[in-house]
């Protein structure tokens, strides 16, 4: 792994990250079902990977309102974390949360 720390000042910032070595990392690759989603709501997910107390990964979304008069069920696919390649097993945890954006109000201007 590399890393830099950078100060933007305005502009455009150009950074070389430097030399990585691909190859091993393992790929852990989660999908997610939201049942009865309601329409018109946007809805704020998040999805994160521990590995004892220490967290490995967060992934967040906020998909956009569903169409329609009905609640709908909605399946995220591709929620993909990569973690460094280890020759021993690991065990991870992992969480997923999801609420409401807004409560669905509406006003007339």
């Amino acid at each position: 792994m590399t890393e830099r720390q950078l100060s933007l000042e305005g502009g455009t910032v150009f950074c070389h990250l430097g030399d990585v070595e691909p190859g091993n990392w393992q790929v852990l690759d989660c999908s997610l079902r939201l049942t009865g989603v309601l329409p018109q709501r946007r809805v704020a997910v998040a999805v994160e990977v521990t590995e004892g107390d220490t967290i490995r990964g967060t992934r967040m979304f906020a998909l956009p309102p569903q169409p329609g008069p009905d609640a709908v069920d909605l399946t995220l696919r591709g929620i993909r974390f990569y973690l460094p390649g280890e020759e021993a097993a690991r065990a991870l945890t992992v969480r997923a949360d999801a609420h409401y954006l807004e409560r669905g109000e509406c006003c007339l201007l």
